[in-house]
């Protein structure tokens, strides 16, 4: 009884390796100019011309898209009317949004690893026909804006598909930060998207990547004493 007493105190927990989920646009996709012109275009045929200047579409994603629009006067009852008419113009200038230069051996390399997701304020079919055609059959699925608004509980959803998983989401915003931590997963920033470093840092990351070698690193070696950064910490 001693042995077995000794053994289960000594014994360390076994690491639990990574879930990956990631944003799409601003991450993987360099879709900010084509979606910021056909987003202000929506919006002006609807009559709001709030939203008329980079900065204005940028703090939409300080926090929750819907809620944002809405805390900039956007009228509740024209969102379904938004969406229906931004996503035909965004399905068809989607063929214009190319991946960020070395995301598709990235995406590969880590999806080759570790299990990976796309989560995303986008449509699942336009992400995958972005995947299709990018040759990243690695990616495990992705849950869009047409299976639930909230990424809070898009995450909680990928992270009970993979309880014996340790989630991390990567994105490019402060609201992508701040809801990742609500969802109980890892804030990664990533460097390159639409929010610049320093925007990202207010949203308490817990790493902030600049490139994609020091997006690999970070999972190199991945294990829970790796997860405990500081808040902002770079890689």
């Amino acid at each position: 009884m001693l042995f077995i007493h000794r053994w289960f105190t000594k014994r360390k927990p076994s690491p639990k390796s990574p879930l990956l989920l990631f944003d799409y646009d601003g991450v993987i996709a360099d879709s900010f100019e084509v979606y910021f012109a056909e987003f202000t275009r929506a919006c002006s045929e609807l009559g709001f011309e709030h939203i008329n200047s980079r900065e204005d579409f940028l703090r939409l994603f300080d926090g929750n898209l819907v809620a944002q629009l809405v805390k900039t006067g956007f009228p509740l009852r024209k969102l379904r009317s938004l969406a229906e008419t931004f996503a035909p113009q965004i399905e068809a200038a989607n063929a214009r949004v190319k991946p960020f230069p070395g995301m598709v051996e990235t995406l590969r390399q880590l999806s080759a690893s570790h299990p990976t997701l796309i989560i995303t304020a986008n449509a699942s079919d336009t992400v995958r026909r972005f995947l299709d055609a990018h040759g990243l059959s690695g990616v495990r699925g992705v849950l869009g804006s047409d299976s639930e608004t909230s990424k809070v509980k898009k995450i909680r959803t990928a992270r009970r598909m993979f309880r014996g998983h340790h989630a991390h989401y990567m994105g490019d915003t402060k609201g992508d930060m701040i809801e990742a931590r609500r969802a109980g997963a890892v804030p990664v920033g990533v460097g390159w998207g639409w929010h610049d470093i320093e925007r990202l840092r207010t949203g308490r990351p817990t790493h902030i990547v600049e490139s994609q070698q020091a997006l690999l690193a970070l999972f190199q070696n991945a294990s829970p004493r790796h997860n405990a950064a500081t808040p902002g910490r770079e890689a």
